[in-house]
């Protein structure tokens, strides 16, 4: 992928790859182990690290990488990042996750502006023909965002993390490349409130 900008969204967003010294931003936003677990599931330990963090970042680096992690940046400043990862060419599927927005960047349409680069990307670019996603029941300005999107709830994984002493289901949502393409020509600037 260009280090060059992927897409300006307006003048004041600039959606970029992510790259390497940008690492320290994402393991001061893992505060506390739930939202550690909120944002990566159970691929990171908490505290989060950047010895952890390399090996993930050069996985989207590589050659025909399966992975692209990008970053919204406002003002110099890293407002969020999603990831394009579980990428298949032969299958023509991929998996939208680690979408996070900085606290202090909450509220301004941010995740919808990731998540719609991101879509972007892995139609046009990659030719993708299915994005799927994964989400946790209890986040519901999460999947408010993404079924606005265009994305449809497919199906519910129950216990599939445990916190404590709790365990958390999530809901698998999918979409395809024609309903993306269908919705586009219905709407345009889709804002969600996450």
């Amino acid at each position: 992928m260009d280090k060059q900008k992927v897409n300006r969204i307006k003048p004041d967003i600039q959606m970029l790859p992510l790259l390497e010294s940008d690492l320290p931003v994402l393991v001061n936003w893992a505060k506390d182990e739930k939202t550690l677990i909120q944002w990566c599931g159970p691929v990171f330990d908490f505290p989060l690290t950047i010895e952890q963090l390399q090996p993930y970042f050069r996985e989207s680096v590589k050659t025909n990488p399966q992975r692209f992690i990008f970053k919204a940046v406002i003002n110099d400043k890293i407002a969020g990042m999603s990831e394009l990862g579980a990428i298949s060419q032969k299958h023509e599927t991929a998996s939208l996750c680690r979408i996070f927005v900085d606290e202090s960047f909450r509220g301004q349409g941010i995740a919808d502006l990731l998540i719609s680069n991101v879509l972007e990307f892995g139609f046009k670019k990659l030719n993708l023909t299915r994005i799927e996603l994964n989400v946790y029941t209890y986040n519901i300005p999460a999947y408010k965002c993404y079924e606005k999107l265009g994305f449809q709830r497919e199906g519910l994984k129950r216990k599939i993390t445990k916190y404590k002493n709790e365990y958390w289901d999530g809901y698998v949502y999918g979409l395809l490349r024609e309903d993306w393409e269908e919705l586009k020509r219905q709407t345009s600037n889709v804002k969600c409130e996450t």
